[in-house]
């Protein structure tokens, strides 16, 4: 029977408020991959044993526990680094919950989540983030994020840790003054290494703020893995570094215990939320699933339609979602850009890791698009700056037919052009603008994230930017806001 249930033994407990200093919950809370009746939630318990342990979980309808609806416990142990995840199920839509979890009459951080919507007969609001390296500044976006009582849920796209060691992809000056060093301070390759990196990352006060406060959905890119990774390999893994498979295999097992996604495979990071007939969001896996090894931009070679980004079972999937959808809006949660644009006149040959060096599979998905009712949005990570750009029909006879839109979030904190001079920026923008007239905004050297706000009739996207990542207490300011109208006319400033 739901309602009360009281406790059967005294537990101290804290604030929903207040950051929990127990020694037992040091890793703070976290909720994710919310439906319309069910929500992950996740701690990690610091024990002192090298036994299993039983650890307690609650969730109510409010912040004194009085209404409990649902509870539970779950054993952990050194297997799954001690780490705990729920599928709390049996949930109201569109509702929010408090939860918690309890070990040695201990109660850790107070956690709020909230379940999807059915229709949106109300806007819903998500956060659009990635990149945060813990190396090139502090993690404050996070907590104007966890302020935002307008904030619903939170999209990660990728990039939530680094691999790297201390000083190899990092704000040297910055590095020097904060004493910010990762942990462990060699790069990452066996799971042991990857687990203390999220150990570290989880500690950030910030970031625990966030993920106690909002339900975060997802995806992985390159570096939670190795830098520029690929089904057989990456650019960031060398032979003497051991097998790739053992590797990938580490690194996504680490992924699994600490991330609150429902997911046990690569193939289930592979999802859709489906909201009504209002809004679909179709999240891409775009490294381990099929894609194959990345070539250099001026390698005819790239060209070959047997080169793939993600798997034909992917595409295919994709494909046939996007053609038979209903719903008024369709999102690609995408790790990297689609669109592509040219930074200079003369371009060196670079690997090319964009969709855009996959031309055939581009193509392919680009004829999806032209021959759906209403362009599709593409929600990207990866690049570190904030553009706005828009996807033309590449047929000559109708090549100003607008067929998708694409929104880069910027960084938390990954390095993009901040380190150069304010006239540098201003010129190097002006040069974007001036050689892509599909580019509608740039921001190239901005840290921070977008808000997007969507209801049945208009979509909004506002940018936020964090005025300085160099400092601890680094304020919020605003970007620039879009609205895409139901007659898909984008307006920017509104």
């Amino acid at each position: 029977m739901l309602g009360m249930i009281p406790l059967l033994f005294p537990v101290r407990v804290f604030s929903i408020f207040a950051h929990n200093t127990n020694s037992y919950f040091t890793h703070g809370v976290a909720s994710g991959d919310p439906t319309i009746d069910a929500v992950i939630i996740w701690t990690r318990v610091n024990a002192a044993t090298s036994g299993a342990c039983n650890v307690e979980w609650q969730v109510a309808n409010d912040a004194a526990f009085q209404n409990i609806v649902k509870k539970g416990s779950v054993t952990t142990s050194q297997d799954s680094d001690y780490t705990v995840k729920v599928d709390a199920t049996g949930l109201d839509s569109n509702q929010v919950y408090y939860y918690r979890f309890i070990y040695n009459e201990t109660s850790s951080d107070i956690g709020v989540c909230k379940t999807l919507p059915v229709s949106l007969s109300n806007p819903v609001q998500i956060a659009v983030i990635s990149c945060n390296n813990y190396e090139d500044g502090y993690f404050t976006s996070f907590r104007h994020i966890a302020d935002n009582p307008e904030i619903d849920y939170v999209f990660h796209l990728g990039d939530y840790i680094y691999e790297y060691g201390t000083g190899q992809y990092c704000n040297q000056e910055f590095l020097d003054e904060s004493n910010r060093l990762n942990d462990p301070m060699h790069e990452l390759i066996s799971l042991e290494d990857y687990r203390k990196r999220y150990a570290l990352y989880r500690k950030d006060k910030e970031l625990q703020k966030a993920h106690r406060t909002k339900a975060f959905i997802c995806i992985w890119d390159d570096h939670e893995l190795a830098n520029n990774a690929y089904f057989g390999g990456a650019k960031n893994h060398q032979s003497n570094e051991g097998s790739w498979s053992d590797r990938s295999a580490a690194a996504v097992q680490a992924y699994f215990e600490w991330m609150p996604v429902r997911a046990k495979s690569t193939s289930e990071m592979i999802r859709s939320i489906k909201i009504g007939k209002d809004a679909n969001f179709f999240f891409l896996e775009e490294r381990l699933d099929g894609r194959d090894k990345q070539l250099l931009s001026n390698d005819p070679a790239k060209f070959s339609s047997q080169r793939k980004m993600i798997s034909k079972k992917q595409f295919d999937h994709l494909s046939e979602r996007l053609k038979t959808s209903d719903a008024r809006w369709n999102f690609l949660v995408n790790q990297v850009m689609f669109t592509g644009y040219k930074s200079k006149k003369e371009e060196k040959a670079k690997e090319e890791d964009w969709w855009t060096g996959y031309p055939y599979q581009r193509d392919q998905l680009i004829e999806v698009f032209e021959n759906l009712k209403n362009p599709p949005i593409i929600l990207t990570g990866d690049h570190h700056q904030s553009h706005v750009l828009e996807l033309n029909s590449t047929d000559a006879s109708d090549s100003k037919k607008l067929i998708a839109w694409e929104f880069l979030t910027p960084s938390i904190t990954s390095k993009n052009d901040d380190r150069l001079t304010t006239e540098q920026i201003a010129k190097k923008s002006k040069l974007l603008y001036k050689l892509n007239p599909h580019m509608l905004y740039n921001d190239i050297a901005a840290h921070g994230y977008f808000i997007l706000n969507v209801n049945k009739k208009e979509v909004k996207i506002s940018y936020k930017f964090n005025e300085d990542i160099l400092l601890r207490n680094g304020k919020e300011k605003q970007g620039a806001d879009f609205k895409i109208d139901n007659s898909n006319n984008l307006k920017k400033n509104v």
